[in-house]
C-alpha cells in the first residue's frame, strides 16, 4: 500500500527515503516506552526529501534580503536537494512545529486534560499530541492518537476549533497553499534564508505552481490500463521509492500524467499548462486508464478543469 504522503511527494516532485538517525530516534523510544507513533506522522519526522534542481523558471519576489552567510538548509548538490520533511515543512510555513523528541515525549505521556489552555472537543476517540503553532501563536494544531495509521488532525483558532482532517490532507493542505501562492517559498532559495547566488542558477523544481492538477487515489494500475496509456499518449516508466513504479503519460505539448502504483494501490496526478489540456487528460485517465475514483481539486484552477470535466459528462 502507498504511502498516505504520496500525494505530497507527487505536488514536490520528492523522491523520498528514510533518515537513519531519526529512525533510530523513534526505535529506541518504541523499545523503552512500547508506544508507537502513528504511520503517517512517523514517515513525516523520518524522511528526507530528495527533489530535482534546475534552472529557475519562474520570476520570484525576494522576500528579504539574506542575511549573511545564509546557506540551504539539507545538502544541495547541481542535481538534487535532500532535506528532511518537517525541515522542508518550515521551508514552506511560517509557524513552530514541535520537534521529533518533543512529539514523542508528548505521545509518551498524553492524556485527555487540557492541552497547552484548549479543553479537548467531545468524541475523541483517544488523547490530543500538540503538533504546531502560527508565528503569532494564535493557531494550534494537534493531531489525536486514535489508533489510525493516518490520524485526525485538530485546528484551534483562538476560541474555536476546525473541523478535523486527516495528517496527511492537513500536511498536503500546508504545502499545497504556499506552493502556488507565495512566489518565496522554498525560503532557503527565495526568502529570508535565501542563498540568492546559488538560487539564480539552480532551484527546486517545481512544474505546478499554475495550480492546474487534479488528483485521485485508487486501487492497482493494472496491465491493461497500462497498455491503453501506452497506446495513446508518449510514455516512460521508472522504478520509484518503497518498491512502487513511477509511470509517466504525456501529451505532445502542455500536460502530463503521473501515477505511482504498487502492487495494492495507485496515486494519480494529472496537470496541465491549461484547463483544457487538464480537462483532455482527466479524460483519457477515465477512458484508457480506467480511473474510476473521484478526482480532487486543490485549487481554484483544478476547479474549473474539474467543471469542464462535469459539464461534459452531463452532456454525454
Amino acid at each position: 500500500m502507498l504511502s498516505p504522503l504520496q500525494p505530497l511527494y507527487l505536488l514536490l516532485v520528492v523522491e523520498p527515503s528514510t533518515c537513519p538517525e531519526r529512525l533510530r530516534e523513534v526505535e529506541a523510544w518504541e523499545a523503552r516506552t512500547g508506544r508507537s507513533l502513528p504511520v503517517a506522522v512517523r514517515e513525516f519526522f523520518t524522511s528526507l526529501a530528495t527533489i530535482p534542481m534546475a534552472p529557475n523558471e519562474y520570476p520570484r519576489t525576494v522576500w528579504n534580503a539574506p542575511e549573511p552567510g545564509a546557506a540551504i538548509v539539507g545538502r544541495v548538490t547541481d542535481h538534487e536537494w535532500e532535506v528532511s520533511l518537517p525541515d522542508l515543512w518550515a521551508e514552506y510555513h511560517e509557524g513552530s512545529l514541535e520537534t521529533l523528541t518533543s512529539v514523542l515525549a508528548a505521545v509518551e505521556h498524553a492524556t485527555r486534560d487540557a492541552l497547552d489552555g484548549i479543553m479537548p472537543p467531545s468524541g475523541l476517540r483517544g488523547p490530543l499530541v500538540y503538533l504546531q503553532t502560527d508565528v503569532m501563536r494564535q493557531w494550534r494544531v494537534f493531531f489525536e492518537l486514535d489508533g489510525s495509521i493516518d490520524p485526525p488532525v485538530h485546528e484551534h483558532h483562538r476560541d474555536r476549533g476546525s473541523p478535523p482532517r486527516t495528517f496527511s490532507s492537513w500536511l498536503f493542505a500546508v504545502f499545497a497553499g504556499s506552493y502556488v501562492h507565495h512566489d518565496m517559498v522554498p525560503y532557503s532559495f527565495w526568502g529570508k534564508n535565501a542563498d540568492l547566488t546559488r538560487s539564480e542558477a539552480a532551484c527546486p523544481v517545481q512544474p505546478f505552481r499554475n495550480g492546474r492538477w487534479l488528483r485521485a487515489s485508487q486501487g492497482p494500475f493494472d496491465a491493461e490500463a497500462r497498455a491503453a496509456h501506452e497506446g495513446r499518449l508518449s510514455s516512460y516508466a521508472r522504478a520509484y521509492a518503497t518498491k512502487a513504479r513511477l509511470y509517466d503519460f504525456s501529451l505532445p505539448e502542455g500536460g502530463w500524467i503521473w501515477i505511482v502504483a504498487d502492487e495494492d494501490s495507485s496515486e494519480w496526478w494529472i496537470a496541465g499548462e491549461t484547463n483544457e489540456h487538464v480537462f483532455a487528460l482527466a479524460r483519457a485517465a477515465r477512458d484508457l486508464g480506467q480511473l474510476t475514483a473521484p478526482l480532487v481539486a486543490d485549487t481554484p484552477e483544478g476547479a474549473a478543469a474539474l467543471e469542464l470535466l462535469a459539464a461534459a459528462s452531463r452532456d454525454t
